[in-house]
């Protein structure tokens, strides 16, 4: 009170919002609730967003590799083979690693898979046998059966819930599946056989390979004419070329390269080359084309495999339907083909993914020289890194800008309420304009005028951001009887079905802080301006009017 007497805009603000039995008093119920109520809402689901953002980067990190490395032609991602590098002896040099926690390597492929009730397309990813590491994240997402492949050379397999249900299968039956192989590599095939032959097509390539030792003696060539046969294949898409165009070619160039800086071409030596000049001429389009469709079906390999478990996935997060061990993988694949060993990448899990520090300069110092420029990859291979952020990438801008724009819109709201509550300071400033006249008569001064309403602003937006805070703890603490209550009458707003997940919430104190500021400031402006225009009304006006 003591207060209230020395101040006295203060006292004046205090009155007028008292809660009387008068409309007053019901109007600053009705500003306080809007105020709170804004601020709860806005805290509400900001906090449940960034919960959302949360638990799915979680359920992400549970199974997504952190880091992918792989090999380059300098426009796709070519396999890893051990021929090239010895991608086992990579995956020993990074396992070594302090911050790596677990490396295994990447075999994923699509395909058909087909059982009495139905059939549908799935995606399959490998496992190593006896990767306890790999295979440790996703035993919290088993289900039934286990994810045991004993050594990894019988075909079986640990399918998705989705997959189960859909093909209603259980532990112990089996799946009949088809591996289409790479659909990359199927739709290169058809886009290449719309073209025709690419070396017939290069008339100064066939030109220079067919005169090649057009006034030559004793077999010598000039590296000139050498250099540009290699220049003309080297510049050939490997993409667009039929697989007899690329084995004539890669010969050729092997050839030419033998024979730079003088080396003279043996008799023998110079009919493998005519031979291989008039074979290449000879191609049949037609012919090379049937053999490209034909290959297509060499790579569908059908498969029956048993199923040894079920895993429940997040329904709103990628993943494979199926998981199979990696030799069966990269036999269905045609990744083991004479005695070699092939895979996608290598897959690279450390210990915090979000501050992973050096780990990925240290892998790069780690991966060893690849082989020069080929006839088959003209640009030569090098290898590239893409951690979890860049191939989640466009989901986090999705989660980004759903927040942004939910607080953006509740931002709206929230400066309509301000908008509504600057309205009814207009109408209250007004009634009492005969007082505000009294007032200025015996001497009050401007800024007293407008500390009277600008009072009464600081005191809603106080206690309004107070209520809303409080309000929101309670909404978040009791989110799921909420849900549940809702869920009732029809009206779920986050049903299990869509997300796969419990409502989540994040109680982030600089949250509801923000928030409460935010609204703090737009009521005290709210009331200030329309306190700004009652000062400067004339009191004698305000007296003679009625």
């Amino acid at each position: 009170m003591r207060l209230l007497r020395r101040n006295l805009s203060l006292m004046l603000a205090v009155r007028y919002l008292n809660p009387l039995r008068t409309m007053f008093s019901v109007i600053t119920f009705i500003c306080l609730g809007g105020v709170a109520l804004g601020v709860m809402v806005l805290i509400v689901v900001l906090s449940v967003m960034e919960g959302l953002q949360r638990e799915m980067e979680s359920r992400v990190l549970a199974f997504a590799p952190h880091y992918v490395v792989a090999q380059t032609d300098g426009m796709q991602r070519v396999g890893i083979t051990d021929d090239v590098t010895d991608w086992g002896g990579v995956m020993d040099s990074i396992r070594q690693l302090p911050d790596v926690v677990s490396v295994y390597p990447q075999l994923e492929g699509d395909a058909f898979a087909q059982s009495r009730a139905g059939r549908m397309t799935v995606q399959f990813s490998a496992i190593e046998p006896h990767n306890a590491e790999q295979v440790a994240p996703l035993q919290a997402m088993l289900r039934d059966g286990t994810f045991d492949f004993g050594e990894g050379l019988d075909a079986e397999c640990v399918i998705s819930a989705v997959t189960a249900t859909a093909l209603n299968l259980r532990v112990g039956e089996s799946l009949h599946m088809t591996p289409v192989g790479s659909l990359d590599e199927v739709a290169d095939i058809y886009a290449m056989i719309q073209n025709p032959l690419q070396t017939h097509e290069n008339k100064a390539f066939m030109q220079a390979i067919a005169t090649l030792f057009d006034g030559t003696q004793s077999g010598v060539v000039d590296d000139a004419r050498l250099e540009a046969v290699v220049g003309h294949i080297l510049k050939f898409d490997a993409g667009k070329l039929r697989q007899s165009e690329k084995e004539y070619c890669s010969a050729l160039y092997n050839m030419a390269q033998m024979h730079r800086q003088g080396k003279a071409f043996a008799a023998e030596q110079q009919k493998e080359w005519q031979d291989c000049v008039a074979a290449l001429a000879a191609l049949d389009r037609d012919k090379e084309d049937g053999k490209a469709v034909k290959s297509i079906n060499e790579m569908v390999m059908p498969i029956d495999l048993r199923v040894v478990g079920i895993y429940q996935t997040p329904e709103n997060m990628p993943g494979p339907n199926i998981y199979m061990p990696l030799q069966i993988a990269q036999d269905v694949l045609g990744f083991s083909a004479n005695g070699s060993s092939q895979v996608q990448g290598i897959c690279v899990r450390v210990k915090d993914p979000n501050n992973p520090g050096t780990v990925e300069t240290d892998i790069e110092n780690l991966l060893p020289q690849l082989n020069p420029p080929s006839s088959l990859y003209p640009t030569g291979l090098s290898w590239y890194i893409a951690p979890w952020t860049r191939s989640f990438e466009q989901w986090y801008e999705l989660i980004a800008n759903e927040r942004v724009m939910m607080s953006f819109v509740l931002s709206i709201i929230s400066l309509i309420a301000s908008f509504c509550i600057m309205a009814v300071m207009f109408t209250m400033s007004m009634q009492r304009k005969r007082e505000i006249a009294v007032l200025q008569a015996l001497g009050a001064t401007p800024s007293k005028i407008m500390g009277i309403f600008a009072w009464q602003g600081v005191i809603i937006g106080t206690l309004g951001a107070v209520l809303g805070v409080i309000l929101a703890l309670l909404v978040l603490y009791y989110r799921l009887e909420i849900q549940a209550a809702l869920a009732s009458i029809g009206m779920d707003p986050f049903p299990m079905q869509a997300h796969g997940i419990t409502l989540p919430a994040v109680y982030d104190a600089a949250t509801f802080a923000q928030q409460a500021v935010q609204a703090f400031i737009m009521v005290t402006i709210a009331a200030i301006i329309p306190a700004f225009v009652v000062s400067r009304q004339d009191p004698a006006k305000a007296l003679r009017s009625n």
